[in-house]
Formats: C-alpha cells, structure tokens, sequence
C-alpha cells in the first residue's frame, strides 16, 4: 500500500465532473464493439438505429442535468466501508449499480416500446464504464474525491476529475487505436473470468482500488503529485477501461443474443 500524504483536503463544495469522461467512455465502448456477437451488432444496429457503441457512450451524460440523474453514475460508500451494501448504499436504488441491473431487466422486456428499450440500451452502454471508475464507488464525506485538491500538470484540480479523465493517456495514437491496442492486451483467460463476474463485484473492485490506491495519495510540495502515483495510477485505469469493454460486451452479448447461454464474447475478439 502506498503510504498516505493527504496535505491538501480542502472541505469545499467542488463542481461534479462527468464520469471517465467522453474519451473514457468512448474507449470503453470500443473495446466493447469488438467483443460483440455478429448476432449482437446486427441487432443493435437494425432494431435500435445504433450503428456504434461509441456514438451512445455519453448519451446518458448530456441528458444528467435535464433529467436529474446525476445520483445514477455512481454510488458514494460510508468512508470506513470496505464493500456495497443495497440497503446502506443504495436504499432508493437511485446509483449506479441498481440502474445497471435495472436496466439490463428492461433490455431484456422485448414488449417494452423500442424507445425504452433503446434507452435502457445506451444507459448500459454509460452506466458499465462508470461503476468500473474507481472513485464513483468513493467516499460520501468527500464526494468520491471531488473535495480533495490536487495539482496535475501545474493546474489546480480535484482526484475525481484526476481519475475521470486527466490520467487517460493517448500517448499521441488515436482514440481507436488506444481502444485497439488495450482489447489486445487482453487474454482469452482474462476475458473470460471478466465476463462471468457481477455487478456488484465490479462495484466493490472499484471501491477496493479507491481505498487502497486513488485516495493514498503520494503529494510532492505544493499538493504536486508523484511520478510513481500517477504511474501507479494509469496502470489501474487502463485495466478498469479494459475490464469495462470485456464486461459491457458480455453483458449485451447476454441480453441480446439468441443463445445468451453461450454467449461469451470470445468468438470474436480481435
């Protein structure tokens, strides 16, 4: 465990920021598009007029506000609470977790009006790549990081926005290509055992990674952060993004094939 230096917790209210931001979601879905089932990517694009998963990943951000969902992205855990708990948590299933098993029950529900199901769809799309943001299972008395300050890069910033987006390197290759040389990285093993698990497991993995790495921050003078966090730090963001792809896709590849018994992921991974 990296040793804690928290030296500038500032206990102010600061703006919420969008989850992994548009480029963490974008990355999520494709990884995602090309673990899905031939089957799958027909059926979402001809019943649900969706040609990519990346041109939905940040629907559910740009209707937040108009809609009032903002409590939906995430779920903030009592600070000495290792693990999520519905009842504790969650009692009025408004957070990430109960959403995304809300809405994979209406994707299921083919009676349901194609809008719905359409919705339901493109919240999954957003809601698989938020829960698997470590700090949108944080700490209620900090916000999931957003009252903690930090420096990054000479700029005065908060760790959730830190982790949402700042810490995304593209290392100057494009958004696909970095989404392509991640879904690479990935092993047959890997994807599998990713596939099988729930979503509550995905929560507490986040919350786990939270507490034992985000919020033990190593600051340099003036709240700077240290190279080996930030190290540290895109290492772990870069297997949440490929856990969230391999997971979205098992998940609609469930949902939405015709075998969902078998359905996997694996036979087309690239």
């Amino acid at each position: 465990m990296i040793p804690v230096f928290l030296l500038f917790l500032i206990l102010f209210p600061a703006q919420d920021v969008l989850a992994w931001g548009p480029v963490g979601h974008k990355i999520v879905a494709e990884i995602a598009e090309n673990r899905l089932l031939p089957e799958v990517k027909t059926e979402i694009r001809k019943n649900f007029n969706i040609k990519k998963l990346s041109d939905v990943a940040n629907w559910a951000d740009q209707v937040r506000k108009k809609r009032s969902q903002g409590p939906w992205h995430y779920c903030n855990i009592e600070e000495s609470r290792w693990t999520y708990v519905k009842e504790r948590d969650c009692p009025d299933s408004a957070c990430v977790i109960e959403k995304i098993r809300e809405f994979e029950g209406a994707l299921l529900r083919k009676e349901l009006p194609a809008k719905k199901r359409r919705e339901a769809l493109m919240y999954l799309v957003h809601f698989a790549a938020d829960v698997h943001q470590p700090l949108h299972l944080g700490n209620a008395r900090d916000r999931g990081g957003n009252k903690i300050r930090v420096r990054f890069k000479g700029q005065s910033t908060n760790l959730h926005a830190l982790w949402d987006s700042k810490l995304i390197h593209l290392a100057g290759k494009s958004l696909v290509q970095y989404a392509t040389d991640l879904s690479k990285r990935i092993t047959l093993s890997e994807s599998g055992k990713w596939s099988s698990s729930k979503v509550t497991k995905w929560a507490n993995e986040s919350r786990a990674v939270a507490l034992n790495h985000a919020y033990l921050l190593e600051l340099l003078p003036k709240a700077r952060l240290s190279k080996k966090y930030l190290e540290n730090s895109r290492g772990i963001i870069e297997l949440r993004l490929s856990q969230a792809g391999v997971r979205l896709a098992g998940m609609l590849n469930r949902l939405l094939s015709e075998n969902p018994k078998t359905a996997t992921g694996k036979e087309n991974l690239p």
